[in-house]
């Protein structure tokens, strides 16, 4: 018996740990408050399909943990406290989604919601992997489109031109234009003398010869100089949808230093669109919308600025089509407790959804829904510590997205 001794040690250990952990637990998941969206005003059935999907961080007694929280219609849930999970995360509601229908498509890939593309046809991804030693930088494309209606998969593997040009590479997005997988990246690219300068790149991927046919500079960024730093970003949108226009957000900051302290100043906004069917660049004149205290993000060929002003959220469309922007709508705000922070926003079927992007044990996170031609406010509410007679813990909970079923 003695050559067993160290298996069954082992064996022991592990099933004592696994009972440790699913005992802890237990414990914690009691620890977790209760959240709800709360009517204020409207129809509640309005947000029956929105689920606000963040981390919930207990501030009390120095403990500082976070857990993946779910707030819908329906309450607060909280990650699977399984010891699975617990190993391998927490994946964004899209990608879980894809993984409960494409179960056999979606094994082995990422959790980035960036890499993918879906419509009727199609569910493609993109994602980068570095082959070789660490300093080769040897990065290629990892590419695999599933047709819906023949269930067949393409997937193969394309070495991104250039390479040794590269620090790294990025997915932004992936779109799919007449046939053709159209992958958004950033670059980071070498220089001469070691320093290094962004650049996002559009790489077209031909499936059926399974190569890149095509690939250019969207956008390149200027050399930092004299204290001012250039850096961009690109617009967000419906990440998995299709999306003709992309569209950028640069700006430029200077840092002022002095004896006592060092400030930011954001000296200069540009917006700059890119249409993925023609390749035509512009930078949109928008001398309606400020970009000072404001949030920009871009569904269904339509660009929105939204700002807070006291109790009213103001949504701004810019139609990019004509060029202009629409009259900007107010949503009066419900009147929660604490400071009111930026929303994040998503917009389907027609209709605005907006939530505070956090809040804490001081405060309420505000969530409204209203129609996007109109402006007409179809949905009030906040999302409050369910339980009122039980203590508030002290906590933050921050958003990370808005997703509509």
């Amino acid at each position: 018996m003695r050559k067993y001794w160290k298996t069954t040690a082992i064996i022991a250990v592990i099933v004592l740990s696994l009972g440790a952990f699913y005992v802890n637990s237990a414990w914690s998941a009691e620890q977790f408050p209760e959240f709800e969206i709360q009517t204020v005003s409207g129809n509640p059935q309005e947000v029956e399909s929105l689920v606000l999907e963040g981390s919930y961080t207990d501030m009390s007694y120095m403990n500082y943990t976070s857990s993946n929280v779910k707030i819908s219609a329906e309450g607060s849930v909280y990650n699977s406290r399984s010891f699975l999970d617990q190993v391998i995360g927490n994946y964004p509601i899209v990608i879980k989604e894809l993984q409960e229908e494409y179960r056999t498509f979606m094994r082995g890939k990422s959790s980035w919601v960036e890499s993918f593309f879906e419509d009727d046809q199609v569910l493609a991804y993109a994602m980068v992997e570095n082959v070789g030693p660490l300093r080769s930088r040897n990065f290629s494309f990892e590419i695999s489109v599933l047709n819906k209606e023949n269930k067949r998969t393409n997937s193969f593997t394309v070495e991104v031109p250039d390479s040794e040009e590269l620090n790294y590479i990025h997915v932004e997005d992936v779109q799919m234009i007449e046939d053709n997988l159209i992958i958004i990246t950033r670059n980071n690219m070498k220089r001469n003398n070691h320093n290094s300068y962004g650049e996002h790149y559009l790489y077209t991927i031909d499936l059926e010869n399974q190569k890149i046919s095509h690939k250019e500079s969207i956008l390149q960024l200027p050399k930092s100089q004299d204290n001012t730093y250039t850096y961009s970003r690109l617009i967000e949108s419906s990440p998995t949808q299709a999306n003709e226009n992309l569209i950028f957000q640069i700006t430029e900051e200077k840092i002022t230093e002095d004896m006592e302290s060092t400030r930011v100043e954001e000296a200069n906004h540009e917006i700059v669109s890119f249409n993925l069917l023609t390749k035509e660049k512009e930078t949109l004149n928008i001398s309606d919308l400020s970009l000072n205290q404001t949030q920009l993000s871009s569904f269904d060929g339509t660009l929105y600025q939204t700002s807070i002003d006291e109790q009213e959220l103001v949504v701004t469309p810019y139609y990019l089509g004509d060029n202009q922007a629409d009259k900007a709508f107010r949503i009066q705000l419900p009147s929660v407790l604490g400071p009111i922070y930026q929303p994040i926003v998503t917009v389907k079927d027609g209709k605005f959804y907006a939530a505070t992007s956090q809040m804490n044990a001081d405060g309420n996170m505000f969530v409204v829904v209203a129609d996007v031609t109109t402006g007409e406010e179809l949905f009030s509410g906040q999302v409050v510590f369910k339980d009122s007679s039980k203590e508030k813990p002290k906590f933050e909970l921050y958003l990370h997205q808005l997703f509509v079923k």
